[in-house]
């Protein structure tokens, strides 16, 4: 670690809360829309759209898959820009990055906010709507998708080795708290459908206005200036740790992106109530990230993987409840569950990764991670969206055995070592 970024590491509380609260607001930003998007894209009468192929007679009707196209399509854009964004922020440094995508969201998220007030207002329908929905929330995730690498390479400037594995812990405890934190604003669509995004909103703009003020700017890492070379995705040195990130992530995206209809079709209850339900059900959820990140990352002292193994089978029960849920009650249990296993595996695959690479190269690291979740994200929803249609407990059937197989290769690989 340089001098000028120990500097930075000692500047005070100040510093280090600001940059955690920052992670925070990226990780509300991405999961926000999904509580609402459900519902809302029923509103908007997406669920409804039917697509007549051109010089044939063949009639397409996607139902919820077009609505969850919408954010796997908007996830691939935040997949292709944030290892961009990664590497600039070793050319140009962290803090005018972290500040350009707190301030991109916001205005993203008034584009957005725009087309969709159109689509209820009836001033835009059908496909002119959905397409101009895609739009908004492209520019949406290229603008956004500048904070997160920015901000994991910063943690990155200011700890040591030996500091990296809680420091990027509580960093990723911090953007998986604000996962799961950001849908519970979906309680304030009793106001309106958009209302989440505007507060949510107004919560990044003075997040960023934090930023400006209280986080120290670091030297960039890359003082060349020059470009670096690229990272592969599956670069020997952190590709396991690539691959876990992308199947975790995929599945948080499903679960994510369908529970919105399941709550509502579960439930047989309206898209405000079930929204509102959801959202106290993704609170249940951060409170029990809050717990494995306190009550057991704090005081792990073991390699970051091991957290990961102790974390799977939490996510494997959730999945398992949430299949044969038919109360309220067990969606609740299952939230808790959820929210304690990402806890824990959260930060794990992440820390592991930063230390198979130079100090030069963790923003473009920084990045790959980043995109690798907007890539979970983008898939997660789709297969979701389309087992959705076939039945309402097919996305948790699946997440549930694609779990178990990830759980059994890493006791395999454990055993093969051993011998």
């Amino acid at each position: 670690m340089s001098n000028s970024a120990a500097a930075a590491g000692k500047s005070g509380f100040k510093a280090m809360f600001t940059l955690y609260l920052a992670m925070m607001c990226v990780g509300m930003g991405q999961t926000v829309v999904f509580a609402i998007l459900p519902m809302l894209g029923r509103e908007l009468h997406l669920d409804l759209l039917v697509f007549n192929l051109p010089f044939s007679d063949i009639v397409i009707e996607p139902r919820e898959l077009a609505i969850t196209s919408l954010s796997a399509l908007t996830a691939f854009v935040f997949f292709v820009a944030a290892p961009k964004w990664g590497r600039l922020s070793d050319r140009w440094g962290r803090k005018p990055l972290i500040i350009f995508g707190l301030f991109g969201y916001v205005a993203g998220t008034l584009a957005f906010n725009g087309v969709a007030y159109l689509g209820l207002s009836g001033a835009l329908v059908g496909t002119t709507l959905l397409v101009c929905l895609i739009i908004s929330r492209a520019f949406h995730a290229v603008v956004m998708s500048a904070t997160h690498p920015a901000s994991a390479a910063y943690m990155v400037d200011v700890t040591s080795v030996y500091e990296r594995t809680k420091g990027m812990g509580k960093l990723q405890a911090c953007n998986q708290l604000g996962v799961m934190v950001g849908p519970a604003l979906a309680w304030f669509v009793t106001f309106n459908y958009l209302a989440p995004l505007y507060i949510q909103a107004a919560v990044a703009l003075i997040v960023g206005l934090l930023v400006c003020l209280y986080l120290p700017a670091i030297p960039p890492a890359n003082t060349t200036g020059r470009k670096q070379a690229k990272l592969a995705y599956f670069d020997p040195r952190y590709r396991k740790f690539i691959i876990l990130g992308f199947i975790i992530y995929s599945l948080l995206g499903m679960v994510q992106q369908t529970l919105g209809f399941y709550f509502q079709d579960i439930l047989a209850i309206d898209g405000v109530r079930a929204a509102q339900l959801f959202s106290s059900a993704m609170v249940v959820s951060s409170v029990a990230i809050l717990l494995a990140q306190f009550g057991v990352v704090r005081s792990y002292s073991g390699l970051p993987m091991g957290l990961l193994r102790i974390g799977l089978p939490f996510m494997l029960l959730s999945y398992l409840l949430l299949a044969n849920a038919t109360a309220l009650w067990m969606l609740y249990l299952a939230m808790g569950l959820f929210g304690f296993g990402m806890g824990l595996t959260g930060p794990s695959f992440t820390a592991s990764a930063t230390m198979a690479v130079e100090s030069h190269e963790q923003g473009g690291l920084a990045g790959l991670i980043g995109a690798i979740a907007g890539l979970g994200f983008m898939f997660g929803p789709l297969i979701g969206g389309g087992l959705y249609r076939l039945s309402p407990s097919y996305p948790y059937w699946c997440s549930a055995l694609v779990m178990m197989v990830i759980i059994l290769s890493l006791s395999i690989l454990d055993k093969s070592r051993k011998k």
